[in-house]
């Protein structure tokens, strides 16, 4: 026997103070370092990837993809730490990503990369700009304002670009970016007819322009008086500026200036973009967060600056997109179910057990999660939508463990030992159980901390929380829980203890009469009643084989914004692309105004609408922000009416609007997302061909398949082509001139695209000075007819007479994955009709081996979401393969045996089993959330089955047979076990009721672990005993005996 007097236990048993003083300075500093982590929507994930960019201006996607991203990548295939490059090549610009392997050295594959683009000859091409590389850090956006007013595109530029000034002198602010917004150009425009009225070339003009425009040092003079620096400085900052520049000084005297020969425009780049605030013209100023940045801080930042911000006349500030509304609500949804639910346990913990008792129970619940707090700050937690997920996780754990102890101690008193001595034999009975159990559930937790992707980004949170709370909570359940129930009396009086005494006599009742015959039919009949534990989880996984219960892996988060892109064909005049965007904005209205006469609810607070540009703003995982203008895309961002003034679920509106909106004559695609967590489509296929014809027929030919597959939508491919062209190429009288291809190239390319000549900084804004035609001149293909090409005697020629033309249509873009071209084609999934895994089991077997047989050669690789949600379960599946077999040897050690593990770990899948059932119930679909549950739930239920076993083997010790040490050990075991099961599923059900959008995302973790540790906590009870006395038959088949209680032992047992 133990000598309870002695060890840590005791020593905190019999030292209160320092009891109390651990809990102090677990509760104080978890509190202090909860005050001080860092807040973010979600976790910041590295995008894993080093970008190539290198701007070809002029250049068209085929001349991109020749001289640019096709040798860039054969510069960096094979880099260490490369696991995948892919390329566009697009009009004006060449891309390369280049993927990293989970875990490598970002900064190291970016310096080899940038040493080989280096060593690259004859790179950039002529015209093409200095390869820009980098390794992306993540931003997130915080808060957007819009600048509204009828005053004028350029006043409003002006006053979102003060805004954006005066923004980043606030402290805890450091990214503002403008978006809706066009570059400024300065562009000297001069016609054909003058540069032959004064035997100009457009290269006069340039040259003329460089060497007026500069500033230079001209070295120094050293005086006695000290060195004098000598500069020229004359680099002129406005076009009004530009027309002094003397062009030519004429023999008079007399001199010809910019003016006289062309018209000097200082304002926007010719791309057209109109940016509407509910109605009214708007340009946008977007606060982002850094890596570092707490999200709270800087969105109280951007508050302090708008309380005394006042506008220009005219202008008016809104504050929408508040992106840290989404945290606030966890956080909201966190506190308010978890005091409800607190007030649940304790109320039940009251009933069942004493009232000291019950509350010190509770106080260590809230300890266990203080420490957690205080370890996070070591750990590097910040809180976000997922960390606050991982705290209501563990709840359930936390509470596992007190009960379980508590529990004991109570049950030593009601045997009659003094505080001090029950205190300390409740906490040794159970310690080695419950320390494995709490290692169990931390070894299945750990797997997550490896994972690789942006899964193992986004989820790592989860495991560091849960494993920090589990270790607290083991703290404080064997050092300052026994101190606090050692000393003094029960404190349950009067009424409360009547009631108290009712409720125990109940559990005693089912106890006696229902548990123990029970426990004992089960372990006779164990074969039986094994089988049909067996049968009842084959059951339930076939719900999931059949689909019956659906399975996505990550399920999308609901925020608070709709929005609706359109792409027209690259090409199509603005005004078509404004009419597509004008068409989403009205059927947005359509909707707002029939569930207006529906409900009387308002469903938007603002609707947004850019016709020539495309704002990404990262919130959720992965996400990056940026704004890109194109006068084909467009977009329409609606903030929608607080879910508490609204009832309509964003996904419901999503769909209406989807309806209303129909097809778009002539769009390329349309794409909707009420959803914050989208980490790519659903459905994302790469094909890839030698045939460029067999290529796109093979693309359109599973679009079209797609289109049969149910619930799949916003189906599209990367092949879309580009704007008409037109092909020069010298005629024999050009090459009896003595022209060659590139005279022909490069002074086509000066009149139409403009010869650059120089680059002003302005302010924040890097302006760039081209020399070009007038605007009408350049929009014109009659033009072509004017247009001079100078000779090299000197002579001019039309353009006609030295150069055919001819006109084709080439790629918008050329995506190359791994140096060759593929086309992607990829879809989505109506997640209230089918699911991507669904969707994406059919074409693997149907539509792509019907597509190869029918085009042979053809390649193809699953892409997107898809590919990394398969690569992080085979992770996660090999991982915890590992940490079953961790799990079985720490059981193994304990109980000393290798066969009576396995009844302990027979309540994992009967868990499992539960939470299918109850995902089945409440109409849920799986998900990763469910994972998560059913691994907290995993720990429960082997916790629980250990102290079981653990106490059968006592009782076998004490000479009782196996039937009667089954009986005896489940009704020992039956009040901690109802006490674990109920105040779990009461700590979870406020969650379950929960109709919040918030919470549509954490309740499939509350079904997971709320069903499944009801129905493992009634298994634990009869199929453990079961399975441990089918242990003790091969034991003895295996030494040639056989042990068969009697019903005497049996009574006795339950007596």
């Amino acid at each position: 026997h133990r000598d309870h007097s002695r060890g840590l236990i005791m020593r905190f048993i019999q030292n209160p103070v320092a009891a109390n003083l651990l809990m102090l300075v677990l509760l104080v500093g978890g509190a202090v370092s909860a005050s001080r982590l860092q807040s973010q929507v979600f976790p910041t994930i590295s995008p894993g990837t080093v970008n190539v960019t290198v701007p070809f201006p002029g250049a068209t996607p085929a001349e991109v993809e020749e001289s640019i991203t096709r040798r860039v990548e054969e510069a960096v295939l094979g880099i260490d730490g490369v696991k995948r490059v892919s390329s566009t090549a697009s009009e004006n610009v060449g891309v390369i990503v280049i993927e990293t392997n989970d875990f490598a050295d970002r900064q190291l594959v970016k310096d080899d990369v940038e040493s080989a683009v280096d060593r690259l000859s004859d790179f950039p091409p002529e015209n093409a700009e200095k390869p820009v590389v980098v390794a992306p850090k993540p931003t997130s956006g915080v808060v957007t304002l819009a600048v509204v007013g009828d005053v004028g595109a350029p006043a409003l530029r002006r006053a979102a670009e003060q805004i954006e000034r005066d923004l980043l002198t606030q402290p805890g602010v450091s990214l503002v970016s403008l978006s809706g917004d066009r570059d400024y150009e300065i562009s000297i425009e001069v016609s054909e007819a003058t540069l032959r009225r004064y035997d100009l070339t457009f290269g006069d003009v340039a040259d003329a322009v460089r060497r007026s425009s500069l500033d230079l040092a001209g070295g120094s003079i050293a005086s006695d008086s000290g060195e004098i620096l000598l500069r020229t400085n004359k680099k002129r900052q406005t076009g009004e500026a530009f027309e002094s520049i003397v062009v030519r000084t004429l023999p008079n005297g007399s001199v010809i200036t910019l003016a006289d020969v062309a018209e000097v425009r200082d304002g926007f780049v010719r791309e057209q973009l109109i940016n509407l605030y509910n109605g009214r013209p708007a340009v946008f100023v977007d606060v982002l967060r850094a890596e570092a940045e707490d999200v709270l801080k800087v969105k109280a930042a951007v508050d302090v600056f708008l309380a005394d911000y006042t506008p220009p006349p005219g202008i008016q500030v809104v504050e929408f997109r508040d992106e840290t509304r989404l945290l606030r609500e966890r956080v909201n949804l966190l506190l308010r179910n978890g005091l409800f639910g607190f007030a649940l346990v304790f109320t039940f913990l009251v009933l069942m057990l004493d009232l000291k008792l019950a509350v010190w129970v509770s106080v260590g619940i809230a300890t266990a999660f203080m420490g957690g707090f205080l370890l996070f700050g070591v750990l590097g937690v910040t809180i976000t939508m997922i960390s606050l997920f991982g705290l209501i996780i563990v709840l359930g754990l936390v509470v596992d463990d007190a009960i379980v102890i508590g529990e004991n101690i109570d049950a030593e008193r009601e045997h009659g030992w003094s505080g001090e001595i029950a205190a300390s034999r409740g906490a040794h009975g159970v310690m080695a159980p419950v320390v494995v159990g709490v290692l169990t559930s931390i070894a299945a937790f750990a797997p997550l901390l490896v994972t690789g992707g942006t899964f193992g980004d986004v989820t790592r949170a989860i495991p560091l929380v849960v494993i920090s709370v589990l270790l607290v909570s083991m703290l404080e359940a064997f050092c300052i829980l026994p101190s606090h129930l050692s000393h003094g009396g029960p404190w349950s009086r009067g009424v409360l203890a009547k009631i108290q005494a009712r409720v125990a006599g109940g559990v005693a009742h089912v106890r006696d009469n229902l548990v123990s015959p029970g426990v004992t039919f089960a372990a006779r009949w164990r074969y039986a009643t094994v089988a049909i534990a067996a049968a009842f989880f084959i059951l339930c996984l076939s719900l999931v084989q059949n689909g019956q219960v659906r399975f996505i892996f990550f399920p999308q988060i609901e925020g608070n914004n709709i929005s609706a892109s359109v792409t027209m064909p690259e090409g199509t005049p603005f005004e078509r692309t404004d009419a597509a965007v004008r068409r989403l904005t009205a059927a947005a209205a359509e909707v707002a105004d029939a569930v207006r006469e529906e409900t009387g609810e308002e469903l938007f607070v603002s609707v947004t609408s850019t016709s020539g540009g495309y704002a990404a703003r990262g919130v959720g995982p992965g996400a990056e922000s940026g704004f890109r203008a194109s006068e084909n895309i467009g977009q329409v961002r609606i903030e929608l009416t607080p879910f508490g003034k609204r009832r309509m679920p964003a996904v419901e509106i999503e769909r209406r609007w989807r309806a209303a909106v129909g097809d778009i004559e002539g769009a390329e695609r349309v794409a909707l997302s009420a959803s914050i967590t989208r980490f790519g489509d659903d459905v994302d296929f790469e094909l890839a061909h030698q045939d460029e014809q067999q290529l796109i027929a093979a693309a359109e030919e599973m679009k079209e398949r797609l289109r049969l597959i149910e619930g799949v939508n916003q189906i599209e491919d990367s092949f879309d082509l580009g704007k008409r062209q037109l092909v020069f190429e010298l005629t024999p009288a050009g090459s009896a001139a003595g022209l060659r291809p590139a005279d022909i190239a490069v002074q086509v390319r000066q009149g139409f695209f403009g010869a650059e000549v120089q680059r002003i900084q302005r302010g924040r804004e890097e302006i760039r000075v081209y020399v070009r035609y007038p605007e009408a001149t350049r929009a014109s293909l009659e033009s072509l007819d004017e247009f001079r090409v100078r000779l090299p005697n000197g002579d001019r020629a039309p353009l006609l007479t030295v150069a055919r033309v001819e006109e084709s249509r080439a790629y918008s873009s050329i995506e190359r994955i791994d140096g060759r071209r593929v086309v992607s084609v990829s879809a989505n999934v109506d997640e209230a009709v089918s699911t991507p895994n669904i969707a994406n089991a059919a074409i693997l077997q149907t539509v792509m081996p019907e597509l190869v047989a029918k085009y042979p050669g053809l390649r193809w690789v699953q892409a997107g979401s898809s590919r990394e949600q398969n690569e992080d379960l085979a992770d996660i599946g090999s991982a915890f393969l590992i940490v079953l077999l961790v799990i079985y040897a720490m059981i193994a050690t304990q109980l000393r045996s290798y066969l009576q593990p396995i009844a302990i770990l027979v309540s994992i899948p009967l868990g499992v089993a539960g939470a299918i059932l109850g995902h089945l119930v409440l109409g849920f679909p799986l998900s990763f959330i469910s994972i998560f549950g059913i691994v907290a739930l995993a720990g429960v239920a082997v916790n629980a089955s250990v102290v079981l076993v653990d106490l059968y083997n006592r009782r076998r010790a004490e000479g009782l047979a196996p039937i009667a040490a089954a009986a005896a050990a489940s009704a020992r075991r039956f009040r901690p076990i109802l006490l674990t099961t109920l105040t779990t599923a009461m700590g979870l059900t406020p969650l379950l009721f929960e109709k919040s959008p918030q919470a549509q995302f954490l309740i499939p973790m509350g079904v997971s672990l709320g069903f499944g540790i009801v129905v493992s906590g009634f298994m634990v009870l009869f199929v453990t005993p079961a399975v441990a006395v089918i242990m003790e038959d091969l034991r003895g088949l295996r030494g040639g005996a056989r042990s068969i209680p009697d019903s005497d032992e049996v009574a006795e047992a339950n007596a």
